[in-house]
């Protein structure tokens, strides 16, 4: 790689760290081209973002930001997962990949701004999606509203009978 070519994937890199809210950092030593291409289309779908790129490269991307602290896991064969809004799919996608693919590995975290461990990380992906917590949320508003209206409407037709 061209000095020039390292400067441009730098600041790519920087600009990706820059705009998310969470990292993940993967080993990915054995992996196939076939499962990895699974695992970029999955990311994709959970509207992150998925590189590898070399260890020297992604330490100098991630100076002066809050992934600063990933800095250490960048050994060996690394690939960074990053989000800009729903950790939880973030989590479930890496989480899933990891379960099928026992050569690739956790290698560390910020989700949200904050550091997690592995223990963390799983129980995050085995949280429901933000779309099914909301639609619960609706469903647990409107029901005393449904409630209501059913009472009344009992109410209503007990009056036209005894009218």
């Amino acid at each position: 790689m061209e000095r020039e070519q390292k400067h441009q994937e730098v600041t790519l890199l920087k600009g990706t760290f820059t705009a998310a809210k969470s990292a993940v950092v993967l080993g990915f030593k054995g992996l196939t081209v076939v499962k990895d291409t699974a695992f970029r289309k999955n990311i994709r779908e959970s509207k992150a973002h998925y590189r590898v790129s070399k260890n020297t490269l992604l330490r100098l991307a991630v100076r002066e930001t809050p992934f600063e602290v990933l800095t250490p896991h960048f050994k060996g064969s690394t690939a960074v997962a990053t989000s800009e809004g729903d950790i939880v799919s973030l989590a479930k996608a890496v989480s899933t990949f990891l379960k099928d693919n026992p050569a690739a590995s956790f290698k560390g975290a910020i989700l949200d701004g904050k550091t997690v461990s592995v223990q963390e990380f799983q129980a995050i992906a085995a949280l429901p999606s933000r779309d099914v917590l909301i639609s619960k949320l609706l469903y647990l508003m409107q029901y005393p509203v449904s409630g209501l209206a059913i009472a009344l409407d009992q109410i209503r037709q007990q009056k036209e009978g005894a009218a």
